[in-house]
């Protein structure tokens, strides 16, 4: 089977990117993997180029998108616009479709098997414009596009907006041919370029929106395979505690790690893994 991988990349050096190619290729076998990337505009000029050739020599399938365009930390939403258009471009086609960002990390073959299983994983909450306790809740609100999205998709009604993480959302190929051109016809604009302060992480409403209209109300939602630790330090203790959950299968910010003993950790569970096979 294959699998098509989308993802934002962002920084300076190929080290967590080459990291978490190989970490994939581990624990998402037997997919066939095709990556699509997007560097940010504020990442280094030379990354792209480096990471074709780690790519070659490595023997990965990556794909670049032509247009590089800014994205804030909590914001990745122009990515995923210029994401999407590469993947729809592309005359290679895949059989399921997941999206995560660059500092996310797998520590089990389970993940493997739940996209296998399971048509949709994605966050899937309804969406209360009026809870002040997600600190951008004035931003999605007063965002001109959801408003454009709830008149025009969801016939005027705000209740049918959903959120959620969307970090290892994954859903099949048929699904996400429709999802992509619903996402880019709504979001793929200069919105945010214009106004960079009105930021806040859209993607986070959009995606788990525009699958539950996809999907309708009935359809049952996985949780995505990536968790976020409630702090910034990945500890070793952490990624055994999240093996024991039977709805997580990798972390986010592990790729970028400051604990040695974690990613030491989580090699370890890479070599047990190819060497099971």
């Amino acid at each position: 089977m294959r699998l098509a991988l989308l993802s934002p990349v962002h920084g300076q050096s190929i080290d967590h990117i080459a990291r978490q190619l190989e970490n994939y290729r581990t624990f998402l076998d037997p997919f066939e993997l095709r990556h699509y990337l997007h560097i940010s505009l504020e990442s280094s000029p030379v990354l792209g180029d480096q990471l074709l050739a780690f790519a070659e020599r490595e023997q990965h399938s990556i794909v670049l998108t032509q247009r590089s365009r800014p994205t804030w930390r909590p914001c990745t939403a122009h990515a995923l616009s210029e994401l999407i258009k590469t993947v729809l471009a592309d005359a290679a086609t895949s059989d399921a479709v997941l999206i995560h960002t660059d500092t996310d990390l797998l520590f089990s073959e389970a993940a493997a098997q739940q996209i296998k299983r399971h048509r949709i994983g994605c966050g899937d909450k309804p969406f209360r414009g009026r809870d002040g306790r997600w600190k951008w809740t004035a931003k999605a609100n007063a965002d001109p596009r959801i408003q454009t999205l709830v008149r025009e998709l969801l016939d005027g009604d705000a209740s049918a907006l959903r959120i959620g993480r969307v970090c290892g959302a994954f859903m099949p190929w048929t699904v996400f041919k429709t999802f992509g051109v619903i996402y880019n016809h709504y979001f793929d604009n200069t919105y945010l370029e214009e106004h960079p302060r009105r930021h806040w992480p859209v993607t986070e409403i959009a995606i788990p929106t525009i699958l539950r209209y996809l999907e309708g109300p009935n359809s049952p939602f996985q949780p995505p395979l990536i968790k976020a630790p409630k702090n910034k330090q990945v500890s070793r203790a952490l990624i055994k505690r999240s093996l024991r959950r039977e709805d997580c299968f990798g972390l986010k910010k592990l790729s970028r790690a400051s604990n040695l003993k974690a990613l030491q950790y989580l090699e370890t569970l890479q070599q047990n893994a190819k060497a099971a096979r």
